[in-house]
């Protein structure tokens, strides 16, 4: 079939990017978190808060970060209204994860270092942690992409469950559309101040192509 041409040459380009590359302990082993973070998703986009971890002066830095999600993905939801879509809200949470950790590591440098993120969405949880799904749906393909970044960044991923009613900065960035960049941090400096300034960083336009891509199979 298509798909397992597809899964052998992903295969193939592992085999040959780990002859130019040997994996570090460091990839595979805990070492010292780098960051912690929430991220969310629903329909309207996704989004997400990071505090970094400075190891010199132990201070955390702040970032937030959101993306809308365009017309064709938010009319393919499923839901009550929309019981034929191709998409859940899980492959939302799935895929916010994913952004979540690309905006990281485009601020810092998460060669070789863990980090943390938290989700509320318990299907997306599993899917990371086990890093691979029974069917070849919208979970794989996010699945090869998270994959596939964490090869090329080299940084080891840990997930874990945020309840939703402690998730509010992340569920903020991912759903108060009505607020442009700069009202969105104002609201944050307002509502969740910190001992450094909020810095809103956007998710790159090659990252947001890959997600789409992911979620239209």
């Amino acid at each position: 079939s298509t798909h397992m041409h597809d899964f052998l040459d992903d295969i193939r380009w592992v085999v040959a990017d780990l002859q130019a590359r040997p994996t570090r302990l460091r990839e595979i082993v805990d070492t010292p978190v780098a960051s912690i973070g929430a991220s969310d998703a629903a329909a309207a986009g996704m989004g997400g808060v990071i505090f970094v971890h400075d190891q010199p002066s132990g201070q955390l830095h702040p970032i937030l970060w959101r993306a809308p999600f365009p017309q064709a993905i938010q009319t393919d939801v499923v839901s009550s209204s929309n019981p034929t879509g191709s998409i859940t809200n899980s492959d939302l949470e799935l895929a916010g994860t994913i952004a979540h950790h690309d905006v990281l590591v485009h601020h810092v440098d998460c060669r070789e270092r863990t980090i943390h993120t938290l989700t509320d969405n318990t299907p997306a949880l599993a899917w990371q942690e086990k890093g691979s799904t029974t069917t070849t749906g919208v979970p794989a393909y996010l699945l090869r992409l998270q994959a596939l970044h964490q090869r090329h960044y080299r940084y080891l991923p840990r997930l874990a469950h945020l309840k939703g009613d402690y998730n509010v900065m992340a569920d903020d960035c991912s759903r108060l559309w009505h607020l442009d960049d700069q009202a969105l941090l104002t609201h944050f400096s307002l509502r969740y101040p910190q001992s450094a300034p909020w810095q809103l960083c956007p998710l790159r336009p090659n990252m947001t192509s890959s997600l789409i891509s992911a979620l239209h199979t």
